[in-house]
């Protein structure tokens, strides 16, 4: 089988040089940090004394809750795409609310409570009377 790649074997024939020193490294100035001078702290002093850096602050507070809210709604948005949550989550509530008709019909309970609500309704007063009526005399 024939090749077109050269072969180049460990221990040649020819003599090889070895370099033990790579390219010279530049070496980059040193600025100075300049970070707190006396016209940036002046700056920020007076800026503080006007409110513009709570008002800078508050924007940049503000700006960062709605790109959150932003981001969680595309996130939402593909994670309802990608799993059908939505729809999964609108069956499981209708298999619920057949479920719990299913159990109404069974044991009366709608109609039940709207005679017991009717009863407590009509009786009001005289329920009031005569759970004071038992307090007191329990005090």
């Amino acid at each position: 089988m024939a090749t077109s790649l050269p072969w180049h074997t460990l221990f040649s024939s020819k003599p090889q040089t070895l370099r033990r020193f790579a390219a010279p490294v530049r070496h980059r100035s040193v600025m100075p940090v300049r970070a707190f001078r006396r016209s940036d702290f002046d700056g920020f002093a007076k800026r503080m004394a006007s409110g513009d850096v709570w008002r800078d602050a508050w924007r940049g507070a503000n700006d960062g809750f709605e790109l959150l809210i932003f981001e969680a709604k595309k996130t939402a948005e593909r994670i309802d795409r990608q799993y059908a949550v939505s729809r999964r989550l609108s069956e499981a509530v209708g298999s619920a609310g057949d479920w719990a008709r299913e159990v109404d019909r069974e044991f009366e309970i709608g109609r039940r409570w709207r005679t017991v609500s009717l009863d407590f309704s009509r009786n009001w007063p005289r329920v009031c009377a005569l759970s004071t009526l038992l307090w007191c005399e329990e005090s």
